[in-house]
């Protein structure tokens, strides 16, 4: 990855997409969690753990709507649809490669990596599978790609290859594990952080080759719904 300017990828973000975007990325990545389970309280509602979840990602969806509808419409119609399916198939072997990878060397170093967030998930399911499935499967992909990759990667990506990479990789692996520096030592959270970055990896470098955020939500709905297909057997 040469760290040399590119252009913008797909049909780009408006100034104003961008700016709502940024200033709603803290309520995604930390405060909407935060402040949901209190403004339930407040409105005098008894929320599971998995109502509120679903309340989340709902909220979510509709925000990343509301702010990128018309860039994701643009990119939709943008998709050259065999080339979002070979960029799919070849994110897909690029991060089971990784993860087969960074297994293997975990291994060798004879390091254990908690799941915490897989443990909160599987918790989550066994109280009802197919919303969880739902939440995790489609809504998930669709909001975090937007933000992730659409927002955070095409920005920075328009002056550093490299550092859309690595912000957006250590960003991804953040988002799924940064509430459990509340409740476990430091050093197992930044740990179970690991499993996250061949995703990472993965799904910018599908983006980039197929040009449309359709194909990282594709590909991130795959990744998922293989995950539960998993859990379920289990």
């Amino acid at each position: 990855m040469a760290n040399t300017k590119s252009s913008s990828l797909g049909p780009g973000l408006s100034t104003a997409e961008r700016v709502a975007g940024f200033c709603y990325l803290p309520f995604y990545a930390v405060l909407l969690a935060v402040l949901l389970p209190y403004g339930a309280a407040l409105l005098g509602l008894r929320l599971t753990e998995l109502q509120l979840n679903l309340c989340f990602f709902v909220i979510n969806v509709l925000m990343v709507w509301l702010i990128f509808h018309n860039f994701l419409l643009r990119s939709l119609r943008m998709t050259r649809f065999w080339e979002l399916i070979q960029a799919v198939i070849l994110g897909f072997a690029l991060y089971y490669a990784g993860n087969y990878l960074l297994n293997l060397i975990l291994h060798l170093l004879r390091i254990e990596v908690a799941s915490y967030n897989d443990d909160t998930v599987l918790a989550l399911a066994t109280d009802n599978f197919w919303i969880m499935a739902f939440c995790s499967v489609i809504l998930a992909p669709i909001v975090e790609e937007t933000l992730v990759r659409g927002l955070v990667f095409g920005v920075i990506r328009r002056g550093s290859r490299i550092a859309a990479y690595v912000v957006t990789i250590l960003f991804f692996a953040f988002l799924h594990v940064w509430q459990y520096f509340l409740l476990y030592d430091a050093q197992s959270v930044l740990l179970a952080a690991i499993p996250y970055l061949p995703a990472g990896i993965a799904l910018g470098w599908t983006y980039e080759k197929a040009n449309t955020i359709w194909a990282p939500i594709c590909l991130h709905m795959i990744i998922n719904a293989l995950a539960f297909g998993v859990m379920q057997l289990v």
